[in-house]
């Protein structure tokens, strides 16, 4: 006889394409009467190889047998994940448009009357937009924000135009790729529920957790909610935002090629060889200067994944950007640029900061931090500076700290505020008014958010 268990098992499987068969069924319930169930491994090794037939099934397996042979109090765990995920998914789709608005309010320069105004997207268009590959979603993104209109001709309304087109275009080739069955299966599991209210939670179960391996839902999603389970795949894909940025930052500082004052000097270095007959002339062009950076953490308890993030992208961007400093801070001030110099990794720099400071996780105290800056570190400031400041803008002392920001200001050349609270919970918040007054804030609380904040106000 065989077990329901396993019947309602294979019921899954079968959701999920697997070819799982009667005779599959049967040959499981033999083979499993050679080893001891209740030893899991075991169990799980023998009928792995009883019913998987390549990678793709082996990793769906791996994600079902997780979900089905598990503890009732599991099962409710999943539950609660499930409901999580939906409703993160509602987010995610909210913070994609959200972005692209961001995009179209800044394109067309100062002649734009608000291209915002002519576009009000669909739920259908959000929910294209949602799914375009990131890459794409990115290079739309930049192609809208380099629309630039003169006093004659205002863009607004071609932009809008553009972007309505443009998620037209994309929502019939999504759908042509899923009617011609090409759509990457890694993206797109076709399931088959059954009706039976314990398979399908399972199928649910299986399906949210497939899912959770794109890259794109990482992005968007809030880093503190990040489960540890995805930290290592957030902190490659923070790493390699990270290179791409710091390539950009040196490339969009490398000495111009646009041709300006003629350079004698090099010009007859250079035309030695022609007997000083000037065939290749050299010109001058100014190099300019790659911003000095001075980063402010708050690494307080309600800050630290956060902190975690914006310090691997600092990290990432110290052989690029001139003379970076970096601090943390939460009751006081600790200067953490020296260990960015030892080579060691990032996770290795990373364990050592949190073991060795005095202010991981603590309360924060933003004038108490400054005070210290401009007792020890004052020197570090100068009017090409930018200080990226990363908090949710709660401290103590508020006030006091406001002014002292407000003292910062003064003697750099800006202040770029991350602040990892959602925007529409800013008017909530007081002393987020307290410091916009001497800052350029932006939300930023996902990595998507932080990428784009210092791709578009760093270089």
């Amino acid at each position: 006889m065989v077990p329901e268990q396993l019947v309602n098992f294979c019921k899954i499987l079968r959701g999920l394409g697997v070819n799982v068969g009667t005779s599959e069924i049967l040959d499981a319930a033999r083979g499993l009467s050679f080893v001891d169930i209740m030893q899991r491994e075991q169990f799980k090794t023998a009928l792995a190889s009883l019913l998987v037939k390549n990678k793709l099934e082996r990793r769906l397996f791996e994600l079902a047998f997780e979900s089905f042979f598990v503890p009732p109090e599991r099962k409710e765990e999943w539950r609660r994940q499930e409901q999580q995920y939906q409703e993160q998914q509602v987010k995610w789709r909210e913070n994609v448009a959200k972005e692209l608005t961001a995009s179209v309010q800044e394109s067309g320069g100062q002649w734009a009357g608000g291209a915002s105004e002519y576009l009000e997207l669909t739920s259908e268009q959000k929910d294209v937009l949602a799914n375009m590959p990131a890459e794409e979603r990115d290079r739309f993104q930049n192609i809208i924000e380099s629309y630039e209109g003169n006093p004659v001709n205002d863009p607004s309304q071609l932009i809008a135009n553009v972007v309505e087109a443009s998620l037209n275009y994309w929502r019939y080739y999504m759908m042509k790729q899923e009617d011609n069955g090409s759509a990457n299966h890694e993206r797109n599991l076709n399931v088959e529920y059954t009706g039976q209210e314990d398979v399908d939670e399972v199928l649910r179960s299986v399906v949210q957790r497939y899912s959770e391996g794109g890259e794109d839902s990482l992005l968007y999603q809030d880093m503190q909610t990040i489960a540890e389970r995805d930290l290592t795949r957030v902190t490659a894909l923070v790493s390699r935002l990270s290179r791409n940025l710091a390539n950009r930052i040196s490339r969009r500082y490398r000495r111009s090629n646009a041709k300006k004052k003629l350079d004698i000097r090099r010009t007859v270095r250079n035309n030695l060889a022609y007997g000083g007959v000037p065939l290749k002339l050299a010109y001058r062009s100014r190099r300019m200067n790659r911003p000095r950076l001075v980063v402010f953490c708050d690494v307080s308890a309600s800050m630290v994944r956060y902190a975690h993030f914006v310090i691997q992208f600092v990290y990432g961007l110290a052989h690029v950007v001139r003379d970076i400093e970096t601090f943390i801070f939460a009751e006081d001030l600790e200067r953490i640029t020296p260990y960015f110099k030892g080579g060691g990794g990032f996770a290795n720099t990373m364990s050592t900061i949190m073991t060795e400071s005095n202010q991981w996780g603590k309360t924060t105290n933003l004038n108490t931090a400054l005070l210290s800056m401009d007792d020890q570190y004052r020197h570090v400031l100068s009017p090409d500076t930018y200080v990226l400041m990363v908090s949710d803008t709660k401290t103590q002392q508020s006030d006091q700290a406001a002014r002292r920001v407000s003292n910062l200001r003064q003697k750099v050349k800006d202040i770029i505020w991350l602040n990892p609270l959602p925007a529409e919970d800013w008017q909530n918040t007081f002393t987020v008014e307290l410091f916009q007054e001497y800052s350029r804030m932006f939300e930023c609380g996902t990595v998507s958010q932080l990428d784009r904040v210092l791709r578009k106000h760093l270089i």
